[in-house]
C-alpha cells in the first residue's frame, strides 16, 4: 500500500484511487449492507438503484470509491460517471455513451478490452479442443452466439455488433470493425455504410438507450462478470438543469432505472447516486419536486434510526470515537510512509486536537465533517515531521491543528471535484 500517496491526496482534499476500504472507518454497518447487496446481484441475478445522501465533506464521492473497489474485488465491471454540464441526466443517450467510456473492470479499463478479453478466451478454449482452424473458427462463433443469447433478448442489434466485430477482425477489416465497438460505445457519427457493414441500423438515442444499457449489463454477466456497477456522482447537479420540464425528464429515467431493477428488466446491476441533501429535500428543484420518484424512494417511517436497506441512507457526521481511530490510523500511516515516531509526539494530543474539530464543528452547524478533519490532521503530521525539533510541547501542536482547522474551515463551501 502507497501511504505516502494516499496520505497526499487526502491532505489535497481528493478521493485517493486505492486503498479507501481499507480507511473508510465509521461505516461498517454501510459497508456490510453493499456487501450483501454485491451478493445477491452475483448469485440471485437481483438489481438495485441506491442514494446517498450526505453533506459536502461527509464523504460520498469517498463512499463511492469504497464500493468500486469491492465491485472489482468481486469482478463486477464498474462505471464512474460524474454527472454536471457534459453530462445531464434528462440526456439519458448522453448518459448511456459516459457509462461505456467509462467503464471498467479489474483487468482493464474500457468496454473494448472487455470484449477483446473474452474473445480471446473463445479462441483459447478453441484451440485446447482441435488444432484444425476452420473448427477452431466455427467453435468460437457457436460459443459467441450462445454466450450472446440472453443479451439479444433486450437488444438483437448489440449482439448483432458484436458478432460482427469478430467476423471484421478475423477478415482483418480493422477499419469498419472500430465503428462497429464505437457503436456499440453510442457514437452517432457512423456512417449509414459503415453499420449496414456490421449489420445494424440507427444510433443510441433517447428512445433506446436504457434498453441498451440493459443489454449492456446482460452482456457483462454474460461473459463471466458478477454484474454491472454504475456510481453516479455529484447527482445534485440534476438541480441545475434550468427548466422544470428537463429535470423532470432526469428523475423520470431514474424511476424508470428503479422500476426496471425491481421488474428484473437489468439484470445483475446495481446503481448508485450520491448527492447532497437539496437533492432529496429541496421542494421547487429536487427529488421532492417529482412525486413519481419521490413516492418510490421515500422513508415511510420519520426516525432517525438506522435502516440501510432503505433507497436513501445519509452519510452522518463521525463521532468522537471516530475521528479518535482515524487519527490513530492516519498517524501509523504516516509513521510508515516516512519513517519516523509519530507516537511520542503526536498521540498525547489526539484527545484535545479530536475536541477542537468537534466543537469547531459545533460552531458552524454541527457537521463533523471527515474531509476538514483529516485534511487538517494530515497537514499537522507533515509539519511536526518535518520540524521535530521545533515542537517540544504539546500546545505547539494543538495550537497547529487549531489554526489549520479554522484555515480549511473559511473554505468548507468549496466544492472539489471529489467531494468526499
Amino acid at each position: 500500500m502507497n501511504y505516502e500517496y494516499i496520505l497526499s491526496a487526502l491532505k489535497n482534499g481528493i478521493v485517493p484511487e486505492n486503498g479507501t476500504r481499507e480507511f473508510c472507518l465509521g461505516r461498517d454497518t454501510e459497508i456490510s449492507e453493499f456487501e450483501r447487496l454485491l451478493s445477491e446481484i452475483d448469485k440471485n441475478e437481483k438489481s438495485y438503484v441506491k442514494f446517498i445522501k450526505g453533506e459536502f465533506g461527509a464523504g460520498k464521492s469517498f463512499f463511492l470509491k469504497v464500493i468500486e473497489e469491492m465491485a472489482y474485488e468481486e469482478n463486477f465491471a464498474v462505471s464512474w460517471v460524474t454527472l454536471g454540464n457534459d453530462v445531464r441526466f434528462n440526456k439519458i443517450d448522453v448518459v448511456y455513451r459516459s457509462i461505456v467510456n467509462k467503464l471498467r473492470c479489474k483487468t482493464g479499463t474500457s468496454l473494448d478490452h472487455i470484449i477483446d478479453r473474452w474473445i480471446t478466451g473463445l479462441k483459447m478454449m478453441a484451440f485446447e479442443e482441435t488444432s484444425d482452424p476452420v473448427k477452431q473458427n466455427n467453435l468460437v462463433k457457436e460459443n459467441l452466439y450462445a454466450d450472446l443469447a440472453n443479451t439479444r433478448e433486450h437488444s438483437n442489434a448489440f449482439a448483432v455488433a458484436i458478432e460482427n466485430y469478430n467476423r471484421l477482425m478475423n477478415e482483418e477489416d480493422y477499419k469498419t470493425a472500430e465503428y462497429a465497438k464505437a457503436w456499440l460505445r453510442g457514437d452517432g457519427n457512423i456512417p449509414f455504410t459503415e453499420k449496414r457493414k456490421f449489420g445494424v441500423k440507427g444510433d443510441v438515442d433517447k428512445t433506446n438507450a436504457l434498453n441498451y444499457l440493459e443489454a449492456l449489463s446482460v452482456f457483462v454477466k454474460s461473459i463471466g462478470y458478477s454484474g454491472l456497477v454504475v456510481l453516479f456522482d455529484e447527482a445534485e447537479s440534476i438541480m441545475d438543469i434550468p427548466r422544470k420540464d428537463l429535470r423532470n425528464t432526469a428523475y423520470d429515467y431514474i424511476r424508470v432505472m428503479f422500476d426496471n431493477c425491481d421488474l428484473g428488466k437489468f439484470h445483475n446491476s446495481l446503481f448508485v447516486f450520491a448527492g447532497t441533501p437539496p437533492l432529496f429535500d429541496d421542494s421547487k428543484k429536487g427529488i421532492v419536486s417529482y412525486t413519481a420518484l419521490h413516492d418510490r424512494i421515500k422513508s415511510m417511517l420519520d426516525t432517525d434510526l438506522t435502516d440501510v436497506r432503505r433507497p436513501i441512507f445519509e452519510l452522518k457526521g463521525f463521532t468522537e470515537e471516530d475521528l479518535v481511530e482515524i487519527a490513530g490510523k492516519l498517524m501509523i500511516m504516516h509513521e510508515e510512509a516516512y519513517g519516523w515516531n509519530a507516537s511520542d509526539k503526536i498521540t498525547p494530543t489526539i484527545n484535545d486536537i479530536v475536541a477542537i474539530h468537534i466543537n469547531n464543528a459545533r460552531l458552524t452547524g454541527g457537521r463533523v465533517t471527515p474531509r476538514t478533519f483529516i485534511r487538517s490532521f494530515v497537514s499537522v503530521l507533515d509539519t511536526v515531521q518535518q520540524n521535530q525539533s521545533f515542537f517540544n510541547d504539546t500546545k505547539q501542536i494543538i495550537e497547529l491543528f487549531d489554526e489549520q482547522e479554522n484555515t480549511l474551515e473559511d473554505d468548507i463551501d468549496d466544492i472539489f471535484d471529489d467531494d468526499w
